[in-house]
């Protein structure tokens, strides 16, 4: 694979008057030209470096990069047309449209960093198109999900831009997952395709995918029939694959007979309101809900929060989440792609790995949690020297983590932001240049095309400025969990807002202000967790008669995980807390099990266990 040295000059920027409380916003030029180069991610290991790094003067001219010329890429059809000079381009309603309009015009332009190697938007969008043309060889049709399994790599960015040109599904997997996990999640919703990695950290997935599916090995790549996932029928692999997988580039070869005509037929039919994820996130439930997402959601959503944080084509954002999380998949991935900007992406999150990647990168956007912020804060190798060319970014949601990442990081034009997966991520948003006491206490305004509403959680009567409610969405919001009627009644009412779970309220300036969350869920290390789920973990446990979770707050984590447990028998904390952690994601893993007689759980006068007076009982052991 080709690997160019690619540099970038800042382009001019004029500003417009925002809708935005009369701030003027950023409005920015794209460049055009630049050549093209071939693009092959499956020889990443035979890549050359990416080009010198830029330093904190992103106003000095550079050299445009030498590259060779490539055939015409494949368009794809359906999006309207504009004009914009002289060059004729195209209004993209999906995410994929949009990478195919910046391969266009800025061939050279970076659009993923990873491990010392540049992919051009060029790169991106060939190998995106040779992605989908291989799902449509297995078959795959709009409509139809695709499960990815792999840490942050451009083969995942790659299968989701694929997917999505053809309309079909993706649905990120989190590599945490157990057998039982990833086998609820691919049952389901019915994937199709499987593309996994053989191996994450610790986890080897070629042989576990291998025991959950034994007729993988039985027979050819593509030909599997599986009696426990009826709907899945191929499973690549990148690295060594599992008998039965497709290798990445076996995988990529299926598509060698499906013609540009036949892909751009395809994604003709994919439309804006189609689905582009479905992300599976814990709630009040204890089975994940699949979070659907659509593509003009994304896209929509990515634009304004682009231009909110002012974000341009320009820009290099770090992505310390997961992808498989909203904070990635939602957010920083279309806020990338909307944008015209590079994404950099480390496979997963090492705090010491992240400050040589973001040196070496010169990363401009930050995208991490308040617990990524302490661990690279707290590392022995940080200066604020290593991590000074960022500038912007998020800056999360409580004081504390703002704080750090606004003061002792020094990410000075950070934001705050409020929102979850099922709002496309951030849906509120303070601007760059806010005063930071304002950045501190406040979350920010919403962004254009969404509603806030603060009612009484009991009336539903709206409430004025300065008064806590619930807090009610309406805008870009999911139009529904998957396959689970019960929970989107729930959650989307008739007048069309979405129901948070969560309480705020509004200042005299429309900026939102969080405050807590009335659903039953945690938020340990920035990750939702449901406490029923663990609840049942610990109850199949077959000395464990009961079990209630409750979330004690913690300065760095959020939320510390405290389990309290009547059983039949004298338990250790150590033998409960392995029994969860051979059956769930470590992050499910309570971080205390306290086991008691059931007379010494707190209930309510219907016989249920107290868990607000539970809490209470957990934070005095713990700190007492």
């Amino acid at each position: 694979m080709d690997r160019r040295r690619i540099r970038s000059r800042t382009t001019p920027r004029r500003t417009r008057r925002s809708r935005i409380r009369g701030r003027r916003l950023p409005v920015h030029h794209h460049r055009r030209g630049g050549r093209r180069g071939p693009c092959d991610l499956a020889a990443a290991a035979r890549t050359r470096p990416a080009g010198a790094a830029r330093g904190p003067d992103r106003g000095r001219p550079r050299s445009r990069p030498r590259s060779r010329r490539a055939g015409p890429l494949p368009r794809l059809r359906g999006e309207e047309p504009s004009n914009e000079g002289s060059q004729a381009v195209n209004t993209p309603r999906t995410l994929a449209g949009a990478v195919e309009n910046t391969a266009a015009a800025a061939p050279g332009r970076p659009a993923l960093l990873y491990h010392g190697t540049t992919f051009s938007y060029h790169d991106l969008h060939a190998e995106s198109c040779r992605a989908a043309k291989a799902l449509l060889g297995l078959g795959v049709r709009r409509g139809d999900r695709v499960g990815v399994l792999l840490g942050n790599q451009p083969e995942w960015v790659v299968i989701c831009l694929g997917a999505a040109q053809i309309g079909a599904v993706l649905v990120p997997l989190n590599t945490w997952y157990q057998s039982r996990e990833i086998e609820w999640t691919l049952r389901h919703c019915g994937v199709t395709v499987l593309v996994s990695g053989s191996r994450f950290l610790k986890r080897e997935f070629d042989r576990l995918l291998t025991d959950l599916i034994p007729e993988l090995a039985a027979g050819e790549p593509g030909e599997l029939r599986s009696t426990r996932l009826p709907r899945l029928r191929a499973v690549a692999m990148t690295g060594d694959p599992a008998p039965g997988a497709f290798s990445w580039p076996g995988f990529l070869s299926v598509g060698a007979s499906v013609t540009d005509a036949d892909l751009e037929k395809a994604a003709g039919s994919v439309t804006a309101d189609d689905d582009m994820f479905v992300i599976y996130t814990s709630g009040s439930t204890a089975d994940p809900k699949g979070v659907r997402l659509t593509h003009g959601g994304l896209l929509g959503n990515g634009a304004e929060v682009a231009r909110r944080r002012w974000i341009d084509a320009e820009d290099r954002i770090w992505l310390g989440a997961p992808l498989f999380y909203g904070l990635g998949a939602a957010n920083a991935l279309p806020v990338a792609l909307a944008a015209g900007a590079g994404l950099v992406l480390q496979d997963y999150f090492d705090p010491g790995v992240a400050i040589r990647t973001i040196r070496s990168t010169s990363a401009t956007t930050y995208y991490g949690t308040g617990n990524m912020t302490r661990a690279i804060l707290d590392h022995p190798t940080f200066s604020p020297g290593k991590v000074a060319t960022l500038e912007k970014g998020t800056a999360g949601i409580s004081r504390h983590y703002k704080s750090m990442t606004l003061t002792e990081l020094g990410v000075r034009l950070a934001t705050p932001a409020y929102g979850l997966t099922e709002t496309y991520g951030h849906i509120t948003g303070g601007l760059p240049d806010d005063p930071l006491d304002v950045k501190l206490d406040t979350d920010g305004a919403p962004l254009p095309g969404v509603e806030v509403q603060i009612v009484d959680p009991v009336t539903r009567r709206p409430l004025p400025p300065g008064e806590r409610g619930l807090i009610l969405l309406q805008g870009r919001v999911t139009p529904g969990y998957f396959d689970n009627p019960d929970e989107t009644a729930k959650a989307l009412r008739p007048d069309g807002f979405f129901d948070t779970g969560d309480l705020g309220h509004l200042d005299s300036a429309g900026r939102l202000v969080f405050h807590s969350r009335i659903k039953e869920v945690l938020k340990s290390n920035g990750v939702t967790i449901s406490p029923a789920e663990i609840e049942q973990l610990l109850v199949s446990h077959p000395d464990v008669t009961d079990a209630c979770v409750v979330g004690v707050p913690h300065p760095d984590r959020g939320e510390l995980i405290v389990a309290f447990v009547t059983a039949k028998t004298p338990l250790k904390e150590t033998t409960l807390r392995d029994y969860v952690r051979e059956r769930a994601a470590s992050f499910k893993v309570p971080h205390h099990v306290l086991v008691r007689d059931k007379d010494d759980l707190p209930r309510l006068a219907s016989g249920k266990i107290a868990k607000l007076r539970l809490a209470e009982m957990a934070i005095a052991e713990l700190t007492g």
